[in-house]
């Protein structure tokens, strides 16, 4: 099987299991029943993974990968834009609650800070598929590809166990971003200056400021300091290597 294959065939099952808790009627004693069982693993637990969603892991998942493969800095570059318009102009535009604007806050848990609005669909689940679809794209191993999705289904799951996402929002989310993946290898694969050595650089410069300020970053969640600064360092030693890399080849191809 196809990588490619692999993830639209993933992608719709999700969506025909989107479809199926929304015609039954169960996104709410879903994610009320998750949210209680989630309870058997601990807090921090549930917290690092739903980090993992966040988009600040992914570029710096992306800047530690496309550091030894360039040309991912273009296409991690597209996916983070396109994806980033889709999520955030459809949560806008749905006004969708979540959870805790709907649901008494004792009915259910809540890690990390309580977020009522912008529900559907879920950023970071979309962020965690659409992350674990490129990579596995231009690793092109079924083994690996199916490692990098249930790490990356758990991290969109999580969602659910932290109190702020809905089931629908984390399945629709999910299907979204492994195809926002495959739409923008495509892209970047048929549109030439999407390939171009400029575009890349530019990407590979804001991925190395974002590393930087997430350093610095507090993402609420509680424990997951620890898993903050290290993937920014490990990012920012990647890209100090590209960086070398790249500059050091331009002036020997100068001379």
């Amino acid at each position: 099987m196809k990588t490619d294959t692999l993830l639209i065939s993933t992608a719709m099952v999700l969506l025909i299991m989107a479809a199926g808790v929304s015609s039954e009627q169960l996104n709410q004693p879903l994610f009320l029943w998750f949210n209680r069982e989630a309870g058997i693993l601990p807090d921090v637990f549930w917290a690092n993974m739903t980090f993992v969603a966040d988009t600040l892991f992914a570029v710096a998942v992306i800047a530690i990968v496309a550091s030894r493969a360039p040309h991912i800095f273009n296409s991690g570059f597209v996916l983070l834009v396109i994806g980033a318009l889709f999520v955030h102009g459809l949560k806008n535009l749905l006004e969708i609650p979540r959870p805790p604007a709907v649901l008494d806050l004792e009915a259910f848990k809540v890690i990390g800070p309580v977020v009522k609005n912008h529900a559907f669909p879920s950023g970071h689940s979309f962020t965690a598929l659409a992350t674990a679809g490129l990579l596995a794209l231009n690793m092109r191993s079924i083994p690996a590809t199916l490692a990098l999705l249930a790490i990356a289904l758990v991290a969109a799951i999580s969602r659910a166990a932290v109190g702020a996402h809905w089931p629908l929002d984390i399945l629709v989310g999910s299907a979204a971003g492994l195809l926002f993946a495959l739409i923008a290898q495509k892209l970047t694969n048929d549109i030439w200056w999407l390939q171009s050595v400029g575009l890349q650089r530019f990407a590979a410069g804001l991925m190395t400021l974002t590393c930087i300020a997430m350093l610095f970053h507090d993402s609420r969640y509680p424990g997951t300091q620890l898993l903050t600064i290290s993937a920014a360092a490990l990012a920012l030693l990647a890209l100090s290597r590209y960086w070398y890399t790249s500059l050091y080849i331009e002036r020997k191809a100068r001379k």
